[in-house]
């Protein structure tokens, strides 16, 4: 019986280490599960932490960028570049390295913000600007004998009042708008140089030619305001011949008149080429230098009035905001035209010099 008793005493200690042993790892299994639940949690806590860190640190730059573009932009009135601040300089979130990894991609700024605030944190360089031609100057001081210089004292209206002005539209616009009162005007829209014989003038007596306005009254000056019609119908080797013909034939009628040849007034081409494409200052600088080389070579009764003096912006073409349409002048600067008309005078003491010395030429010829 103490066999038995020591017999079931090992089966009831080896069952009951048995059991031992199984509570012992029921035990550890349940404690395996709340460890590995801990460190999920864990992980996932410190990768929230770090995306906060991120984002937080993403968001300072904005705003400290911002700031600092604001300060700027009211202490210089908008005309300097804020500097990104030291601290944005070279972020640490690794977007700093992105171009560098990526030679292929490229880091936008993010609207309205500097390129300060974006990824790198450096402003790019500044592109260098295309250089452009600057534009060609022109200068109007004349070097002929021919043109007629600032006369002081300057005239009142009394001096136009044997004085007739012939001319094309721009000539009926300074007799309309420039509060010109004296003189007598033989002009018409379209007028040229090629259709002179047969061009018309409205008159309160009738339609006339301008050779027969020049055939009655005897006038002592003739002003003369042609060659914008002309730009574009001449081969340029035959103008002065047929300039030159006109002008004779003004003589001819008025033997006792001085003739002022005016020139032709620059256009605003961005205006004046929309009606025709020969409109351009190159063509008026051409044929202005016709119209001086005929005043020269009758210069015993001509002159060259330069009213570019008056009207050029400097670089060959007429002042900004002169003309509606490019080519006709509006009311201010035709007054101005008037002034510069009564600056611009040969006296007659000098004229009738000139005659003079003509008349005295003629009769030595005879």
């Amino acid at each position: 019986m103490a066999s038995d008793r020591n017999t079931r005493t090992k089966q009831s200690s080896g069952t009951s280490g048995s059991d031992d042993r199984a509570r012992g790892a029921s035990r550890g299994k349940r404690r395996k599960r709340p460890q590995s639940s801990v460190n999920l949690l864990s992980l996932l806590a410190l990768v929230l932490v770090v995306l906060l860190i991120s984002e937080g640190h993403l968001v300072y730059i904005m705003f400290t960028q911002t700031g600092s573009e604001d300060v700027s932009v009211s202490a210089s009135g908008g005309a300097q570049t804020a500097a990104a601040p030291e601290e944005a300089a070279e972020p640490e979130t690794g977007f700093a390295d992105n171009t560098e990894a990526n030679p292929g991609s490229v880091d936008l700024p993010l609207a309205g913000f500097s390129s300060a605030a974006s990824g790198s944190g450096e402003i790019p360089e500044e592109t260098p600007r295309e250089e452009t031609e600057p534009a060609e100057v022109y200068s109007e001081q004349l070097d002929s004998p021919v043109v007629v210089g600032k006369t002081e004292p300057p005239v009142d209206d009394s001096y136009f009042s044997d004085a007739v002005f012939i001319g094309d539209s721009r000539m009926e616009g300074f007799r309309n708008a420039s509060g010109i009162t004296q003189g007598t005007f033989l002009t018409s829209v379209g007028l040229n140089i090629s259709s002179m014989s047969a061009a018309t003038i409205a008159t309160a007596d009738g339609t006339i030619s301008v050779y027969q306005g020049l055939s009655g009254t005897q006038y002592s000056k003739i002003y003369v305001m042609l060659g914008t019609n002309d730009l574009g119908y001449y081969p340029w080797e035959m103008f002065p011949d047929e300039f030159s013909g006109v002008i004779e034939q003004f003589h001819k009628l008025q033997p006792g008149a001085i003739i002022y040849i005016c020139s032709v007034i620059y256009l605003e081409e961005a205006l004046a080429a929309q009606s025709a494409s020969y409109n351009t200052n190159e063509n008026v600088r051409i044929i202005n230098d016709y119209l001086l080389e005929v005043a020269g070579e009758h210069s015993e009764y001509c002159c060259y009035l330069n009213l570019n003096e008056i009207f050029s912006n400097g670089y060959g073409a007429l002042k900004e905001g002169y003309s509606s349409d490019g080519v006709h002048l509006y009311e201010s600067a035709l007054q101005e035209m008037l002034q510069y008309l009564k600056n611009h005078y040969v006296p007659v003491e000098a004229s009738a010099e000139t005659y003079a010395e003509e008349d005295t030429d003629t009769g030595a010829d005879a």
